[in-house]
């Protein structure tokens, strides 16, 4: 068992093939073995932490196939309903839940992540994503015309 403790002082105990899905406590438990316990994660809340280790738990043991992110687009019968349900959280959560894997380097779980939020942000103006994820535009206007030239040059 691998043991880590949150942000915020949460305890969590995981079995050494679900933690393994990270990389980063694949090489901390290979590089300095099971002294370091608990490993502490100052990135990651309780909360959010407990939601990466239950993905884990329950891919942990998947074959992973290297699917192309567009194809997961196209086909939707793709993504496991299981993965579907993980994913039906608020926008904040799914942000927090997407960065603790990037942190954590659980590559599927941040795939998966980037998946729904591309689907999410597929067909929305683009005014409407800088509104909804906080997105600060801080181009002069020097930039955005380049920016339109280069795009009707793509056209």
């Amino acid at each position: 068992m691998i043991r880590l403790e949150s942000s915020d002082g949460r305890l969590f105990a995981v079995d050494q093939e679900s933690a393994y899905m990270s990389s980063l406590l694949k090489n901390i438990d290979q590089d300095l073995g099971t002294d370091i316990n608990p490993i502490l994660l100052h990135n990651v809340t309780g909360t959010i932490l407990a939601r990466v280790i239950e993905y884990c738990v329950h891919h942990r043991d998947d074959v992973r196939l290297d699917k192309d992110v567009e194809d997961l687009l196209q086909d939707d019968n793709q993504v496991e309903a299981w993965d579907r349900q993980f994913m039906n959280v608020d926008d904040s959560t799914m942000l927090q839940i997407l960065y603790a894997a990037d942190y954590l380097g659980v590559e599927p779980l941040v795939d998966l992540g980037c998946m729904f939020i591309a689907c999410i942000i597929r067909d929305m103006p683009v005014d409407e994503i800088r509104l909804r994820y906080g997105v600060v535009e801080d181009f002069t206007d020097a930039q955005r015309q380049q920016m339109q030239l280069e795009a009707n040059l793509l056209k």
